[in-house]
């Protein structure tokens, strides 16, 4: 494996594992000890003190637990003169929980009480020390070298003090496992926390979130009445395992199990004989590069990486081990797990989507609460496409080469700051006779191809891209992934790459 040089002194860079909102997660080498960590970098800069508290909040609450067991080590944090925070943190090559759900389908309920069991005790380790997480979710419990789990990604914890306002916008939830009261912005406690690791276990277990359909997509106003509603019994389950879930998922957080030590000792005793096969946690999935290799043919396209020319298509094989993927939990506001508002008008009082995008305020939020990341409808040309609800994303996507294999794309964030191909230059809802995930589909369509046109690219250009002349760019869709996809996400994307070459910086965000 090739490492390069990077800012932050005594680290090498080897690869990008994943980005999210705010952040990107490098695999890395530290130097002094010759271990593999993960070098999380923050895209912003502290230039504020809203920041520079959101960074310190972030690396005081992880530190603090970093040694219990069940929670993802801290070994190093600081500011690089640029004024961009980073971390460095225990590498899990295993992945996420929420990784395994997508590859390998759901867990026996065994294995995820056992697991439950686990992270509720480092969840009360935290409430100990005062830290709420408030992002408890699959994809934020990895699966370290030795196969044990840990609880990860603090980007949204909180340390509660006296008149401190700490409720969090609703563009930084996570509606399949946020509790209700989250909601309606309500300050945040330990309850919420429970609530969310008891949705977490259910969805190990069942495949997919409690409440949540297996199709379709949700807005705001249903998945808070959805709350509501009854927990389903777990199939072939002890129904004593799913009424200590629905104990801990009561919608009034007085109703719930008072505590994650409540929940841990209410999950370990629990009954599950004959449950399932395994009572132990995941063998951790094996770290493979990709590699090309004479097997197990694949129509497959791929997409720029520099010097590719205009939706060339490819054929290549591709070996079992290039479908392997890890990913590593990203702080910040890691998304990606939204749902998108809904085509139906909303409850009387509130505002529907397309209504509150140029509102302030809740309105506002429940506009951008659909799309995983925050955007904006101001100076954003999409948003003058009629029946596609097209946004701007706040700050500029980049992204690295597409990889495209019987429709479906594989591609890997990148930071802007750095070479790169592809660039978002708008989002916008799935066509309401387009769900899906398949990118052939998706680029057929007529709504999509007037979005996704020369057109809005070229009135979405701002600062030096004024220059580049708008036949130069190559056009094309980013559907969201299968996991995406099958979390409830229903967002597409406009991408743009100036054609055989890479680039460096950001050519559609911010507007000047």
């Amino acid at each position: 494996m090739q490492f390069e040089r990077t800012g932050v002194p005594g680290y090498e860079i080897a690869e990008v594992l994943g980005q999210g909102g705010f952040a990107t997660v490098y695999r890395a080498r530290q130097l002094t000890v010759g271990r593999e960590v993960a070098l999380k970098m923050d895209s912003r800069v502290l230039d504020t003190d809203r920041d520079r508290q959101r960074f310190l909040r972030e690396v005081t609450a992880a530190g603090q637990l970093s040694g219990h067991p069940h929670v993802v080590a801290v070994y190093d944090a600081g500011v690089l003169d640029n004024g961009r925070p980073y971390m460095v943190l225990e590498l899990c090559p295993g992945g996420s929980l929420g990784d395994r759900l997508h590859q390998q389908g759901p867990l026996s309920a065994a294995e995820a009480r056992d697991i439950g069991v686990r992270i509720a005790d480092a969840l009360a380790a935290a409430h100990a020390s005062g830290v709420l997480h408030r992002d408890i979710k699959p994809g934020n419990i990895m699966i370290d070298r030795y196969g044990s789990v840990g609880l990860a990604d603090f980007g949204l914890a909180a340390m509660p003090r006296p008149g401190q306002e700490l409720s969090v916008t609703r563009e930084a939830l996570t509606p399949a496992y946020a509790p209700p009261e989250a909601f309606r912005l309500a300050e945040p406690t330990p309850a919420g926390d429970v609530y969310s690791l008891a949705a977490t276990i259910y969805a190990l277990v069942q495949g997919r979130p409690p409440h949540f359909p297996a199709e379709g997509s949700l807005g705001i106003a249903e998945v808070i009445v959805r709350h509501t509603w009854p927990l389903p019994d777990l199939p072939g389950v002890n129904p004593s395992f799913t009424e200590v879930l629905r104990h801990a998922m009561a919608p009034d957080p007085a109703d719930r199990l008072p505590s994650a030590v409540a929940l841990r000792d209410a999950l370990a005793a629990v009954d599950l004989t004959g449950a399932g096969d395994a009572t132990s946690v995941p063998v951790p999935v094996p770290v493979l590069a990709p590699t090309l290799a004479p097997s197990a043919a694949l129509p497959t396209t791929v997409l720029p990486s520099a010097a590719t020319p205009r939706r060339t298509k490819v054929s290549v094989r591709l070996s079992v081990a290039a479908v392997a993927v890890v990913v590593v939990g990203t702080g910040g506001t890691m998304a990606y797990r939204y749902l998108p508002p809904s085509t139906t008008e909303a409850p009387a009082g509130g505002s529907s989507a397309s209504a509150s995008a140029s509102g302030t305020g809740g309105a506002a939020q429940d506009a951008n609460a659909g799309f995983g990341v925050p955007t904006t409808t101001e100076d954003c040309p999409a948003t003058g496409v009629a029946g596609m609800r097209g946004r701007c994303t706040t700050t500029a996507e980049c992204w690295g080469g597409m990889v495209v294999t019987v429709g479906v794309v594989a591609v890997n964030r990148s930071d802007c700051l750095v070479s790169h191909p592809w660039e978002t230059f708008a989002i916008a809802p799935l066509p309401s006779d387009g769900m899906t995930n398949n990118q052939r589909e998706l680029e057929a369509h007529p709504d999509v191809l007037r979005l996704c046109s020369p057109k809005v690219l070229a009135a979405s250009r701002h600062g030096d891209a004024l220059k580049i002349d708008p036949a130069r760019w190559t056009i094309d869709v980013l559907p969201p992934t299968e996991s995406q996809y099958a979390d409830g996400l229903r967002v597409m994307r406009c991408v743009a790459t100036i054609t055989g070459e890479e680039s460096t910086g950001a050519h559609f965000r911010p507007r000047q």
